[in-house]
């Protein structure tokens, strides 16, 4: 009972998130944000507390929260010292991308067994992402952009690696883990067009990586309970 009850509170802090932000309140959306971030670590630890099982893919999927928890900080200060914007973009990115390589980790530890499929299918996305990158003229250095397509090859390697496993056994938790994986690529490639692109009016573009973000999140944090 108290999984859904927590879940529903963290949930509630994430639309504040979203509602501060849409009216411009940087900073009480940037709390909301923390406080979203540490519901979803706290969704997987006491899910884990419940059967006290599958102890490495908690940790490893704790880790990947715990950077995403990172990354939302470096991304939220960026909103109250804008001077900064592009090295805590970088470094904020930099965090998420650790935290997707952990969910990955906590995949194939439950699952570990290769298969040549979600390498191709990430490298087909990622070379797709890269053309976009391209043709829309995304704002991005050199630097930023080299970091960008190996943060897509990641996150795409993440959701091609739990869509296969659930193809493979059918399991409700990698299941869970392939949406969660799918929301997460989905929100960060709207995250590049509200950052790189001279989009004027970009509040139902934020709602919506905010949305995908949230959800993918919950939905992590939620496999450690299920699996």
């Amino acid at each position: 009972m108290f999984i859904p009850i927590l879940s529903a509170v963290t949930a509630f802090f994430a639309i504040l998130t979203i509602v501060f932000r849409r009216r411009g309140k940087s900073f009480d959306g940037m709390l909301c944000k923390f406080i979203s971030s540490f519901g979803f670590m706290s969704i997987a630890f006491i899910g884990f507390c419940y059967h006290m099982q599958h102890p490495f893919y908690f940790c490893l999927v704790a880790f990947g929260l715990l950077f995403g928890l990172g990354g939302d900080v470096l991304l939220g200060i960026k909103e109250i010292a804008p001077k900064y914007k592009n090295k805590l973009i970088a470094l904020g990115t930099m965090s998420f991308m650790i935290g997707h390589i952990f969910f990955i980790a906590a995949f194939y530890r439950e699952y570990p067994k290769f298969s040549i499929f979600p390498i191709l299918t990430a490298v087909v996305l990622t070379a797709i992402g890269a053309i976009t990158i391209k043709v829309f003229k995304l704002k991005v250095d050199t630097k930023m952009c080299i970091m960008l397509i190996i943060y897509l090859l990641i996150i795409t390697f993440g959701a091609s690696v739990s869509g296969y496993i659930y193809f493979m056994t059918k399991s409700r938790t990698f299941l869970i883990a392939f949406i969660a994986s799918v929301l997460f690529v989905i929100s960060d490639v709207i995250l590049s067009f509200v950052y790189f692109t001279p989009i004027k009016s970009k509040n139902r573009l934020v709602t919506l990586e905010l949305t995908t973000y949230y959800a993918g999140q919950l939905m992590m944090a939620a496999t450690v309970y299920l699996i």
